[in-house]
């Protein structure tokens, strides 16, 4: 097994399941913990900035 970081294996997730990122950003913004948003926010930005980058994965 390849090791790789929570980052990583939260971008392949929002990657394969966008309707859970979004709901999953609905509810960090709702509860308003700004620490977690930061995070959530890189792990969308990593996501979906790798979907650009290969528009056929």
């Amino acid at each position: 097994m390849k090791d790789r970081s929570h980052d990583e294996a939260m971008a392949e997730l929002f990657q394969a399941d966008p309707s859970f990122a979004a709901d999953l950003l609905a509810e960090v913004v709702r509860d308003g913990n700004a620490d977690e948003l930061a995070i959530l926010e890189r792990q969308l930005s990593a996501a979906f900035a790798k979907r650009e980058a290969n528009p056929t994965s």
